[in-house]
């Protein structure tokens, strides 16, 4: 296949860039997901050993949170500075976090090198699926997706039994492992793609005096400082009606707001003729709300959301109730969780079929938006069972559907909008897909407590009643010192909390798979509208095209 390369902008790959990108990419795309996979697995041992059982969610939701936040900015420093310096500057906040987790001396270190490693962690997700994204082919889409997500299969699959494995000799290794990675990556990315891929990118103004240094304090100054701090201080100890939440409550709300006022004003600003002389209102919006226009930005971000909610749970909580529950050990944890990896695997290369035969990528995420709520309900009632076979099974059967709906959600979401959007469109459903994760793992963090405190004082009071077993609760150490009878029932109420967590998710998800149902009529009619226009006029549209047109150009 023939390339093309104009102002920066790769059309068409040629196999050998294609070939460059993959390599150049493979260890960023490992990293990222080695990382989310072996802490899923390590995460109860290691608030364990700092005697913090009760705070072990916020080793998975300090990443989580700061990741979310910086993915708009981090599409920004794609088109300000370019794709290759943005994915080093990614690359230099995962060493720096890794480095201090490694490190730690006690939770609160090792939660800021989490949160730190989190910010290289959205730079990791934004720009390699940016740059994946800058090809306006369907087939080099679908190509480098499958790619993309058989990376994602490998790392998932040996990620949990890596971080068990290493969590024998001790945690640090955990963290550790990141650093000589992620420096071969560095090394790697500027071999291979620097100049290859997307420069700087002008401003949407066209103004000639737009400045790198007037764009980037604004996306910083945008994003809500104050509101994240406050969210990622409030702790799990801190009830709903306490000052902290309270205020997190208030101040929210009245940031988005702030925001969102912010957008509008700036926005208004494209449309002048002449530059206003204020250098704050002359950088371009971070978030530009008209993509939110298009149904299929919506959908795909809504269904993006849902696919974070279940992979987070998939592995955190799966991971909690391996550990408490079943009583396995870190390394049996992790060869637990590979089950999940075959099923993204094969949803992956079903996918990639159904898209390359009917040039549309709706019918794959209906189909595996319908195996998600399914799945979610069986593992559910399999863990009800205490029957860790059919727990296996029914992972990977999860597994298809989010393999099934990931990739196909990335390609519709690339074609939804003009190629000048890529990157925010990018960043905004990976945006949705980490707030899922982020706001799933406090509410069924939440939910599991309120279940297991009340399942807890339900089943057996007298037992309980004579041990304080809420400080006992710091590591599994103390668990294991506890009373029989004792563990029994806290490992019972353990096990009806993580049941509820995926409870909580089945009508969400099963809403995603009607968002998408509801498409099914619409594109039909387009299809033949399309049909008909090209037998007319006997060629292709001039205008850039949205997803149905592109997909089913043959």
């Amino acid at each position: 296949m023939s390339s093309e390369i104009h102002a920066g902008l790769v059309t068409s790959s040629t196999f050998r860039l294609k070939v460059q990108l993959m390599i150049a990419l493979l260890l960023p795309v490992f990293l990222e997901t080695l990382d989310y996979t072996v802490v899923a697995t390590a995460q109860t041992y290691i608030a364990s050993v700092f005697n913090a059982l009760s705070l072990q969610s916020y080793i998975g939701t300090a990443y989580l949170l700061s990741s979310t936040v910086f993915l708009p900015l981090f599409a920004s420093f794609s088109d300000v500075f370019g794709r290759h310096l943005a994915l080093q500057i990614s690359l230099s906040f995962f060493l720096i976090g890794s480095a201090l987790s490694t490190g730690a001396v006690n939770m609160t270190m090792m939660l800021l090198g989490r949160g730190i490693a989190g910010i290289g962690g959205a730079g990791l997700l934004t720009v390699f699926r940016t740059i994946l994204s800058d090809s306006r082919s369907l087939d080099d889409n679908n190509w480098q997706m499958s790619i993309l997500f058989l990376l994602y299969a490998i790392g998932y699959a040996i990620g949990p039994l890596i971080g068990g494995l290493l969590l024998e000799v001790s945690f640090r290794w955990i963290f550790a492992i990141n650093l000589p990675i992620t420096l071969v990556s560095m090394v790697v990315c500027f071999l291979l793609i620097r100049g290859k891929v997307k420069k700087v990118q002008p401003s949407q103004r066209f103004v000639e005096g737009h400045q790198e240094t007037e764009t980037t304090p604004q996306k910083l100054l945008r994003i809500d400082w104050l509101g994240t701090l406050l969210f990622a201080a409030g702790g799990s100890t801190n009830v709903w009606s306490s000052p902290q939440v309270i205020v997190c409550w208030v101040l929210g709300p009245l940031f988005i707001m702030a925001f969102i006022l912010w957008e509008y004003v700036i926005e208004r600003q494209l449309f002048r003729i002449m530059p206003s002389q204020n250098c704050l209102l002359n950088c371009d919006p971070m978030i530009p709300f008209e993509i939110f226009r298009s149904y299929d930005v919506c959908a795909v971000s809504y269904g993006s959301y849902i696919s974070g909610m279940v992979m987070l749970v998939m592995f955190y909580f799966v991971a909690i109730f391996m550990m408490v529950v079943a009583g396995y050990s870190p390394s049996q944890t992790g060869v637990q969780l590979v089950y999940f990896a075959p099923g993204i695997g094969a949803g992956s290369l079903i996918s990639i079929s159904l898209i390359r035969k009917l040039r549309q990528p709706n019918y794959p995420i209906i189909l595996g938006s319908l195996i998600l709520p399914i799945s979610l309900g069986l593992i559910e009632w399999a863990m009800g069972n205490d029957n860790q076979n059919q727990v296996n099974g029914f992972l990977v059967f999860a597994g298809s559907g989010v393999g099934l709906t990931v990739g196909s959600l990335a390609i519709h979401s690339r074609f939804s909008l003009p190629s000048n959007r890529v990157a925010i469109v990018n960043a905004m459903i990976l945006f949705f897909a980490q707030c899922g994760a982020v706001l799933n793992s406090k509410v069924d963090e939440y939910l599991k407590e309120q279940v297991r405190s009340g399942r807890l004082t339900g089943l057996d009071a007298a037992a309980l009643s004579s041990t304080n077993f809420n400080q006992l609760l710091d590591s599994l150490q103390d668990l294991s010192e506890l009373p029989p009878t004792v563990q029994a029932a806290i490992r019972d109420a353990y096990c009806f909390g993580v049941q509820w967590s995926f409870i909580s998710l089945i009508p969400w998800a099963a809403l995603s798979f009607s968002l998408f149902c509801d498409r099914l009529h619409e594109e039909e009619e387009m299809r033949r509208e399309r049909v008909t226009y090209q037998r007319e006029l006997r060629q292709p549209s001039g205008e850039e095209p949205g997803v149905i047109e592109e997909v089913m150009r043959v």
